[in-house]
Order: C-alpha cells, then structure tokens, then sequence
C-alpha cells in the first residue's frame, strides 16, 4: 500500500503547484483546448481560434471536458476564467496522483527491498518532470494517463516466461474489462492522436507474444471504436459538420509539412533534448534506466508500446520533449526495474557506497530544487499579467500597445482570460493611438528598459521588489520584466 504520508504531502504539493503553476506550458494546452471551448461558449470567435481550427484537424474531447466544466461553473455565476484552469489542473493532478497509487500497487510486489519499495514510492508522487507535465490539463498529459490506466485494467493473464518480463500479469478477471481498457485507449488517441502508436504496440504483444484470446482481443477493439465514435459526435459538436479529424491532423502535418515549420531535428534530436531538458545528472539517469528497461526487458509489454512509439517519433522531423510527456507514467517503473538490477549484480549494500550515496544525493537536491520551481513560478508569465487586470478592472478597458502586450502570445491573441467585451486590444505606432474611448486605459510592455508613453503611471511588473537588494551585477536588469500603465 502506498504510504499515506507521502501522499499527504504529495497532495500538499500539488495543490500549491496547481495554484502558481498559471498559463500553460506550450501553446497548444491553452489554445487548443480552452480558447475553442470558449468558442463553444460564445465567448471567442472563430475567426480569433488558431488556424488548426479551420482544418478541423484537432481532436474535441478535451475542449468538450472545458466546456462541461465551464457549464458546471456557470450554475453558480459567471465563470472565473483563471479559477477555472486551476480547477482543470487540480483534476489533472488528482487523476496523477490516482494513477500513481495504481501502479504502485501493481508493480511493488515485484521489488525484492523495502528500500527499492520506498524509492518507487517516492519516484511515482515526486519525480519533477512526472508533476511538470502531471498538473497540466494537456493532451500529451491526459493521454499518457488514459493509456497507463486502460494498460493497468486490462486483464492481463501471468507470463509463464518471465525473463524478459517485469510487468506481472494480474489475477484471473472479467473479460468485460479488457472492453474498459479499450475505451481507456480510445480516449488517449482522441487526446493525443500519436498514441495510436501505443496501442498498436500494446494490440501487436497481445496477439504476438502473450497469444491473447480472441474473445477478449475482440473486446478491446470494440472498447476502442465505442470511444472513437463518441469522439467523431464530439467533433462534429465542435466544428459544426460531420469531419475525420485525425485524417485532417496527418494531412496537414504530414502531407502539407506543417509541422516541419515549426522546426526540425535529426532523427537523435530526443536525445539531445531529453538529457538537456531533463537537466544532468538526472536526465542521464532518465536515459540510461530507459534504454536498459528496452532492452532488457523487451518482451515486456511496456517496451513493445514505448519502442514503435518513440521510433517513429525520432524519425518525424519536428522535435519537441513534450512529445513524449506520454511517457511520464511508465518512467518510475524503469528507473526502479534498473536499481533493482543493479542491487542484484552488486550485491544489497551497493547503494551505501559512498559515491553511490552522494550520486544519489545530489540527483534528490537537484529534483528538489525543480520541484520547488514548479511550485512557485508561473508556467506562462502573459497570464500571470492578465489575470492582474481581469482582477482589478471590472469595466471594459483598452489596452494600447506597441508590439507585444499582456494578451498575446506568438501571433495569437489570449481571449479566454479576457472579459468578454471587456478589452479593447490597439497595438501600432504610438503616434497611431485613437484617443481612449473607456474609462481606464493600460499600457503593457516585456521589456529590460521600460519605456512607457509620457505620463504613465505604473500599476503592476512582476520584477520582483524582494530581489533588489540581490541585484549585484546587474542581473535583474538582464532580464524581460512585465510592467503594466495607467495611462492618462
């Protein structure tokens, strides 16, 4: 059993993680899903939605979950926007932190220490990157939990090889489950479209190498198409007409080369972003425990789902980490298989050495101090500024710019966090501003160097007054601040 200290404190942190973590860790979590159930909502035009929107090529089961609780919301009065994202990712963190007690329960008994159980404990509630992505109401994290999940439930029969095996098969169940893991693995595919290369994985071990009854093979597909269909009713909620969104998202991502626009990468460019951005020594560990889990493990079922997954991904051109935030789920499970192994080849006392215990030592401070990240700094800085003028001007105002300003973000404009008919957006040439026609109007700029219109007064920046004193060298100076104006 998970021990109920951890998670009394696992709760403790993600319920503060939840609170400062505002805005969203790449564009897609917030204008793929919330700004188009603010659309459904009348609240956004479609002609301010972001151009994915018009190929009707993204998937409508997130945007749907919004919507409903934006529906949920408004029984009690007008819907605070900002209120409503940290209620969608306390759900997010409350769905981590249920997946991580199961598998917690479903892989400690194959630990041969007390120690190593600990350790799996601790790695499954607070391993940074796990609760970076974890908290986020995104489809790379929601997608990677529905297949985790539909994985667990499957009623999957004990190997009579284990050699290759880690993952323990599960008492004789219900068939009916098997059909409850395909509509797990339907709604990760409709969160996240690259996860049909899981299944496939999954789909492909079943009938391979654990030689899967049809019966209950038939079952999971049949779970599958139920939560596909559901999806295309919700699609055309979404968009109005009858469309095959993921047909849509492969053509223009695939065929046209859209995604290729965003940037590329040789076919190891995961490498090189895993151990940058899973930040040394730890990535090190994230990578080696990972490759030596496939292979040593091959015909476990969780290396024949992550292999084609992550092939096939290395050799797409476009390369961001959080592709693989899917992944997060099955990485506690690797790490422990690995320092299981390795007490086993050097004996019970290995992890008292010395250089073993300082190793792991400093791999728990820096995971520490990660974690500490996350929990008192704003994923997106923009809606950290926004939420200071929803909050202190109930009337409409106008927000005079010249170049970025506190509702955008790359070349979209934030709406959902606007009061509707509350915000008037100019941005040009200062010597282009019409008079104000709204009873206060702002002035917001990121900057090094403020440079506000004559007059101005400020009324908010998040540079930090409590760091002042710290600023030896200058290097508060050296980076953007936000700095909002009343303007006269």
């Amino acid at each position: 059993m998970m021990p109920v200290k951890y998670l009394i404190v696992a709760s403790f942190l993600l319920i503060l993680c939840c609170w400062n973590a505002v805005g969203f860790l790449q564009g897609d979590e917030h204008f793929q899903i919330l700004e188009f159930a603010a659309y459904k909502q009348g609240i956004v035009a479609a002609a301010d939605l972001p151009w994915e929107f018009a190929e009707r090529m993204r998937p409508a089961a997130q945007p749907a979950i919004a919507w409903s609780a934006y529906s949920l919301f408004e029984l009690f009065g007008t819907p605070h926007p900002y209120w409503l994202a940290f209620f969608l990712r306390l759900l997010s963190a409350g769905l981590f932190t249920v997946l991580a007690v199961c598998l917690f329960r479903r892989y400690s008994p194959q630990l041969s220490s007390d120690r190593l159980i600990k350790w799996f404990a601790l790695l499954l509630l607070f391993n940074w990157a796990s609760i970076y992505s974890g908290i986020r109401f995104s489809g790379e994290n929601w997608s990677g939990m529905a297949l985790a999940a539909g994985f667990l439930l499957y009623p999957m029969a004990p190997s009579k090889n284990t050699e290759h095996y880690f993952t323990p098969g599960k008492k004789a169940g219900p068939s009916i489950f098997a059909f409850y893991a395909g509509l797990l693995f339907g709604l990760s595919f409709l969160f996240r479209y690259q996860m049909g290369l899981m299944v496939v994985g999954f789909g492909a071990w079943l009938l391979f190498l654990a030689r899967e009854k049809w019966q209950r093979v038939g079952l999971l597909i049949l779970g599958g198409l139920t939560t596909l269909a559901i999806g295309t009713l919700l699609d055309y909620w979404l968009y109005g007409e009858w469309v095959i969104a993921p047909w849509h998202y492969l053509e223009q991502n695939l065929v046209a080369g859209k995604a290729a626009e965003f940037g590329t990468l040789p076919w190891y460019g995961y490498f090189q972003k895993v151990f940058e951005r899973g930040v040394p020594p730890l990535s090190l560990i994230y990578l080696g425990a990972s490759l030596w889990f496939l292979w040593r493990y091959r015909r476990d079922p969780i290396s024949w789902m992550i292999i084609p997954f992550f092939v096939v991904h290395c050799f797409l051109s476009r390369k961001d980490v959080r592709f693989l935030f899917p992944l997060l789920p099955f990485l506690p499970v690797m790490i422990i298989a690995a320092a299981q192994e390795l007490q086993k080849a050097y004996g019970a006392h290995f992890f008292d050495r010395k250089w073993v215990r300082g190793t792991i030592g400093l791999c728990v401070l820096l995971n520490g101090l990660l974690l500490a990240s996350i929990a008192l700094r704003p994923a997106t800085t923009e809606v950290l500024v926004n939420r200071y003028i929803y909050n202190h001007y109930d009337e409409p105002i106008t927000l005079f710019a010249d170049g970025k300003h506190a509702f955008s973000y790359a070349n979209l404009i934030i709406r959902f966090y606007q009061r509707p008919g509350g915000v008037r957006i100019i941005n040009g040439e200062r010597s282009n501003w019409p008079a104000c026609q709204t009873a206060h109007c702002l002035y917001s700029e990121q900057t090094k160097t403020p440079n506000p219109p004559p007059g101005a007064k400020q009324v908010y920046t998040n540079r930090p007054a409590w760091a002042e004193p710290f600023n030896f060298g200058g290097w508060l100076d050296g980076m953007r601040w936000w700095y909002i104006y009343e303007l006269e």
